[in-house]
């Protein structure tokens, strides 16, 4: 529980007031439609829909006491997933979604060595699967403009990493490219936190929606389990750019 709060302290408060104010004046917006149809019930209330794009990871650690440790600030991997909705009223749904989605970083160790200077990098492909419950509100016609948030669990499927490592014995350089044998001891294979975003749609057909969304996923698991003492934690915060596709039923 004290890392859930610690995370969730270091929140930007910039990115809190921005989500508040465009959900506000979204509700506000869409209660104020002209005539009944704001608050008309849907014809259809049921929808499925596809999703696809790409996603960037921003790992996040404390580096305070690993000086020879590099990070990149983020890391491209893709997102693929499938949507269920419901739509009591045309500016209000809710939504179950499952996304597979690559949290990925990349890692650079330098250090010295007989007055030579070393790097070794790492690059770390992860797989998670994610499912968002989410409350979502629109405005518009032709076009709509949506606002949304809620929160996911997930799961860390696989891991893979592909680098360079230094045996100080045989003095000398050894690439590797394999996958990772997670260890129930280490690894926090949960993933659960929170999901907000914003995007457009416009119908194509009479029940085809089509539309393009961006999405922030900001995990509040240690994705390390407290396997040994003064570990710096480790979390993910992930941003999808996805297409989407909704076939109304």
């Amino acid at each position: 529980m004290n890392k859930i709060k610690q995370r969730l302290s270091a929140i930007p408060i910039v990115r809190a007031v921005i989500l508040g104010v465009l959900i506000a004046a979204t509700t506000t917006v869409a209660a104020q439609e002209d005539g009944d149809s704001a608050a008309a019930p849907r014809t259809r209330h049921f929808s499925v829909g596809i999703m696809a794009g790409l996603d960037r990871n921003y790992h996040i650690v404390n580096m305070s006491y690993m000086a020879d440790m590099k990070y990149d600030k983020f890391r491209t991997g893709t997102a693929f997933g499938i949507r269920l909705g419901y739509s009591p009223w045309k500016w209000l749904s809710f939504n179950l979604g499952a996304v597979l989605l690559q949290k990925n970083y990349h890692m650079d160790h330098v250090f010295q060595y007989y007055r030579l200077y070393y790097s070794l990098p790492t690059t770390t492909t992860n797989e998670y699967i994610n499912v968002p419950l989410e409350m979502k509100l629109s405005v518009g016609r032709t076009v709509k403009i949506h606002a949304f948030g809620g929160i996911y669990g997930g799961y860390w499927l696989k891991s893979h990493r592909k680098g360079v490592t230094y045996s100080f014995s045989n003095d000398r350089e050894y690439t590797f490219d394999d996958d990772v044998e997670f260890n129930d001891k280490r690894d926090n294979r949960i993933d659960m936190g929170f999901t907000w975003g914003a995007g457009l749609s416009g119908k194509i057909k009479d029940r085809i929606e089509v539309g393009a969304e961006v999405r922030w996923y900001y995990g509040v698991d240690d994705i390390q389990k407290p396997y040994m003492r003064n570990l710096n934690p480790r979390y993910n915060t992930t941003i999808t750019f996805q297409a989407v596709v909704a076939y109304w039923l």
